[in-house]
């Protein structure tokens, strides 16, 4: 979502027609039994007097793939999901944190306002926005690019230890956040994890873009895992950013 189409949603009108279209596209996202998940988790968060609810992910940007939960950020504190059926991911985040991380450069916060299905809202979400473009606010990539020499340090000890589905789990994640670093560093904002191999491939990063494609569509053995790291540091180190232990 652009910065135009934020400045948009300022007004009154603007905004309720913002949550009229996020819950349009919620509908249209889910399934019947995955909507009734998202109805009873955002009940369950109101009760618990949340501020403000959305579905994030790739259920929201309609790119659901095999391996993708039903993601949700609440502004509150979290409802218990552990009846519920299939993988559901709720992040819970205080009103006031969740202004805090949005300012000190948090991707995730900026992605439930730009991308995320604003469900229910007292004003926080709303206040968010706000912020975003009075402030001209951008994630910061450095976090993200920070990041990867522990996570990277990881994919290697679980290929020692030859668990290739952890291994694989942690690489898919490891180019993720590559990828989310890079692009912001481009000033384009990522998109769900199935859409980021064309938008690295739109930023000249094709390399980059076809493993983590692959890490998403099949399953990988541990020399191929391997692989991946090396185009991680190829790519990076190609930046002048190193993240090999």
């Amino acid at each position: 979502m652009s910065a135009q189409q934020l400045l948009e949603q300022l007004s009154d009108v603007g905004w309720a027609r913002r949550m009229r279209e996020d819950r349009d596209r919620a509908e249209h996202s889910q399934t019947p039994a995955q909507q009734a998940i998202t109805a009873t988790v955002m009940r369950r968060a109101i009760a618990l007097g949340a501020s403000g609810f959305a579905l994030t992910g790739s259920t929201a940007r309609r790119r659901r793939t095999a391996i993708s939960d039903l993601d949700y950020h609440v502004i509150g504190k979290r409802p218990d999901v552990s009846d519920l059926p299939g993988d559901v991911d709720v992040v819970a985040t205080s009103a006031a944190r969740f202004r805090s991380r949005l300012i000190e450069g948090d991707d995730f916060i900026q992605w439930t306002l730009r991308c995320g299905c604003i469900l229910y809202d007292v004003g926080v979400m709303r206040n968010g926005v706000q912020l975003i473009v009075e402030g001209d606010l951008w994630p910061s990539s450095q976090r993200k690019l920070d990041s990867l020499a522990m996570h990277r340090a990881e994919v290697e000890r679980l290929i020692q230890m030859g668990d290739q589905s952890a291994a694989q789990e942690h690489l898919r994640a490891v180019l993720t956040t590559a990828a989310r670093g890079l692009l912001l560093q481009g000033r384009v904002f990522p998109l769900a994890r199935k859409e980021l191999p064309t938008q690295l491939e739109q930023a000249g990063y094709v390399p980059l873009a076809e493993e983590l494609r692959r890490t998403i569509d099949r399953e990988l053995c541990l020399d191929e895992i391997k692989a991946g790291l090396q185009i991680l540091d190829t790519s990076l180190n190609n930046l002048g950013t190193s993240v090999a232990a």
